[in-house]
This record gives C-alpha cells, structure tokens and sequence, in this order.
C-alpha cells in the first residue's frame, strides 16, 4: 500500500507524490485535447518561490530553450494548463479562481472568474465548447464558458463523496470516444486523510452526467495514453493500468509500483514508449522510462531534487519541473527535459533554470 505524503503541497493543492499535476502536478497537465498541438513552439511554466508564498508565469521556446521570466506574478499555487486554444490559470487552494488567457498575449486575461470557496480548481479540459474545471474541495465539476467566464452548469460528483463532502477529483482526460474520464483520489479529510479507495468516472460532455465509473484501491489519477486513444492509463497507487473506453475493462496493474518500489508522479506517453517521474519511501526522486510493449521499466537516473510534475509535448519530450529537496538545499531548480522515445535527457548540462522553481508546465 502505498504511504499517503501530507505535505506542504497538499494543503497547497493535493499530495506531492500524486498531484501532477500534479501538480501533477501535480499537477497533471497532460490533460489536454488541442488539435493544433503538433504546432506547438512554447513551454508555458508557473513558477514558485521555496516557500511557496508567490510565484511568476514564465515562457521556454521549445527550439533553443529560451527563457522569458517574470512574465506576470502569480500565487504559491497556481497551475497552467492549454487546451482549445487557451491557456488557463488555476489559483488554487485558498484563491480558487481561474484565469482564461490568449497563448502568448498575457496583458490581460479574455476572462477571470471566481470559483466557490476552497474549491481549489486542478485541472481544465474543454469539451463540447465549455471548460470543464475539476474541483479538490468540491462534489462537482464547474462548467464555464471560456470566453465569459459565465457558468454554464455542473458535473455531480457526490455519489462519490468519501465522507467529507468532496470525491478529490483531480486529473481528467479526454478519450477519443470524445467523454472525459476523471481520476478521483477520495481522501478522507476527517481521518487523517486516510484512502478511502479511488474512482474514474466517465462524463458525458453534452449532458453533463457520469455515464460509467470503476473502482481502484489507492488514488485514481489518469493519463492519457499515445499508442491508442480508446484507451487511458489510470495510476491507483498500487500500479499503472490501461482502461479501455470501448469495452469498459480496467486491467490489472502493468507496471507494479509495489514491486518495483516507486510511487509515480508523473506520466506522459509517445508513441511506445513512456517517461514517468517517481518517487520511493526514502523520498528520493529520479526519473524511469517504461515500454509500453512489454510494460517494463527501466530506472533511468536519480535526481537530489523534487519532483514535482511531469508534463509531456507534442515533440515527444517530457518535462519534469525539478525543485530544491529537504535533503539538499543546494540542488538546482528548474526544468528537466527528456526524449521519451529514447529515454535520455535531453538538459545534459543541467536543467533549464528558471528564477523561482517550475511547478507547472503547459505548451502551446
């Protein structure tokens, strides 16, 4: 069973081992549906200072890595996701609002909207022509239109609801059957934050209902998943499984995060082969590649940062936002980019730097 991590990052937004997206986040920004992602040029980064008190939007070029930092201020727990077209601005726990900006013109927002208290928005997926928002700290899905930032209705959740009143539904994909599927981690809040066992739904973008959901032992995160588009990686903690649209089977675990003693942070797939960052019960860090042939994995390096997201591009390249780490302060912040298809990093004279930490990553 995995060790659930309460940290500074989950009161900020969820548990830093699992958010991608977490986090993650982390933060998990692979939840993303842009049909003109082959044109991506820009790796788009919230930033964050080491004590998570503010933070800064910067930009990379994907070809020669230029950084522009200190775009616009930000919070200590805002994460960027694109999609549509868009790029949206979650400020998350104890801000909860989103921000809707046109990809590189960040004068000002096209909308801004608040969300209900402690909401604590996790990710965007837009579908049917509405941003579809999950919400940590809510027993629903907020539906808005991008452009007005004006409610067009709700996702129920609460038949999931492990007890204190929110399922924790975080990270969300879009299928090629044109339904998201929502990974939700059901933590009990009045127990410690103890697993209450986590759930993907299936949601209706048109009707805006929950149509099929599975069960999972851990926390459900979901990833989208390269080499057939019916199909998504849902992590339950435990290990990595392929949940296939079309029949509605969710496999047994692939890869056996027990067995080979990590816990994933993050995923992102290309083509047959898959990056993932990880962690183990020292709290070390290191990034691992995965055939998604066979399922094997294979340790590629360890890291003296933490890894906070991972988060992947149109090019093939994951990018892994590596910060300072409790057990060395003097270890380098910044972005870590890997080829998935060969498993190498492609930052061989050290991660990008930006001036606060990257904790979220986008591309457009």
């Amino acid at each position: 069973m995995k060790v659930f991590c309460f940290s500074l990052a989950l009161v900020l937004g969820a548990c830093a081992d699992k958010d991608a997206s977490d986090d993650s986040a982390a933060a998990d920004d692979s939840a993303t549906d842009d049909t003109s992602a082959e044109g991506e040029t820009t790796a788009v980064v919230a930033t964050v200072s080491d004590d998570y008190a503010v933070g800064t939007l910067a930009t990379v070029s994907l070809e020669g890595w230029a950084v522009q930092d200190e775009i616009v201020d930000l919070t200590g727990d805002t994460a960027v996701i694109a999609d549509g077209g868009y790029v949206f601005r979650l400020d998350r726990f104890a801000y909860d609002s989103v921000s809707v900006y046109t990809p590189g013109d960040w004068s000002a927002p096209i909308a801004q909207f608040a969300l209900a208290d402690l909401a604590n928005p996790h990710t965007v997926v837009m579908c049917d022509g509405a941003a579809f928002i999950t919400q940590y700290g809510a027993d629903h899905i907020a539906v808005h239109d991008p452009e007005t930032g004006a409610l067009r209705g709700t996702v129920d959740l609460s038949s999931f609801d492990d007890g204190d009143g929110t399922p924790e539904a975080s990270t969300m994909v879009m299928a090629d059957n044109g339904k998201l599927y929502v990974g939700m981690q059901r933590l009990d809040r009045a127990a410690s934050w103890a697993e209450a066992g986590g759930r993907v739904a299936e949601v209706d973008c048109a009707s805006r209902a929950v149509t099929r959901s599975w069960e999972v032992e851990g926390q459900a995160n979901v990833y989208a998943y390269s080499p057939d588009g019916a199909q998504l990686v849902v992590d339950s903690g435990e290990g990595l499984h392929l949940l296939d649209t079309t029949t509605g089977t969710l496999s047994a675990p692939l890869l056996d995060e027990v067995a080979e003693g990590i816990s994933v942070v993050g995923f992102t797939s290309h083509g047959d082969r898959a990056v993932v960052a990880f962690s183990d019960a020292s709290y070390s860090y290191g990034i691992g590649c995965v055939d998604l042939g066979t399922w094997s994995f294979t340790e590629a390096e360890r890291v003296d940062n933490y890894l906070i997201s991972l988060s992947g591009d149109a090019r093939g390249e994951a990018w892994i936002s590596a910060r300072t780490h409790w057990s060395n302060p003097a270890a380098e912040n910044g972005l870590i980019v890997y080829d998935v298809a060969t498993c190498t990093s492609l930052t061989t004279s050290g991660p990008i730097a930006t001036l606060l930490a990257p904790f979220s990553v986008a591309f457009y």
